[in-house]
């Protein structure tokens, strides 16, 4: 027996193309021809073999090119009612997981403490409401992660697939990170430096000027060192000692 007849029984609540209350529905077709984030649904209901008419979809927020934007993907399961009950005028007003389309999260100790977004190729936002460790995580789908964790004192930390090169931002030690597996440059309009773990060397290149100031300033080379100017070289100093 089909949605139709059923709900036909029930007092006749389908009559002449009305449906009182909501239906559950699957997505045809999202590729709106009119770009305003409608979708065609097939319905369990015998007066409606054929596709609906584009239906518009609730959201979270919308407006003049803003708002948010999760359009169904075709095959997903939606919760469909209708305006005045026609069934001309289909809305979409939510989305539904079933036994085979399960949820990306199963709340399995039941304190319910994520949040997630998961996109269709694996992109993950997480939120972790755990008072203990909570944190925001952005993950892709290739593995590269940016971390916000309220755990502790607190920390930012950025990694890319690999996990060799990361940016940490701790809190707790006022301290900014900066790690890699092979090279770290730093490039301005025309100044640079050039951490080089391959050659074992640092360059810094600056287009016109670099000065070097503190208290104590030791250079030592373990082989041969090289000085040399282009123009006028000036050493000075309350006393000058060469060797």
């Amino acid at each position: 027996m089909s949605l139709y007849d059923s709900l036909a029984r029930a007092d006749g609540h389908v009559k002449s193309n009305k449906i009182d209350g909501v239906v559950v529905g699957i997505v045809t077709n999202n590729k709106d021809p009119e770009k305003m984030g409608r979708v065609k649904l097939k319905l369990p209901i015998r007066e409606c073999q054929n596709e609906t008419n584009w239906a518009r979809v609730a959201t979270l927020m919308a407006g003049s090119s803003k708002g948010t934007f999760f359009l169904p993907e075709v095959g997903d399961e939606v919760l469909v009612a209708f305006g005045d009950g026609d069934m001309r005028k289909p809305y979409v007003i939510g989305m539904l997981w079933n036994s085979k389309e399960k949820p990306p999260e199963t709340n399995s100790d039941g304190k319910n403490n994520i949040r997630k977004i998961k996109s269709r190729s694996g992109h993950e936002l997480v939120f972790d409401d755990d008072k203990s460790s909570g944190n925001i995580v952005i993950h892709t789908n290739k593995g590269h992660t940016i971390t916000l964790d309220d755990s502790g004192s607190g920390k930012i930390e950025i990694k890319d697939k690999s996990k060799k090169n990361t940016v940490t931002v701790n809190s707790a030690t006022n301290e900014i990170k900066l790690q890699s597996g092979m090279k770290i440059s730093l490039k301005s309009k025309s100044c640079s430096l050039l951490i080089d773990s391959m050659k074992n060397s640092v360059t810094l290149n600056s287009g016109l000027q670099l000065k070097l100031k503190a208290q104590k300033v030791d250079i030592e080379a373990g082989g041969m060192m090289n000085i040399k100017s282009g123009g006028l070289l000036n050493l000075k100093g309350t006393m000058v000692k060469i060797n």
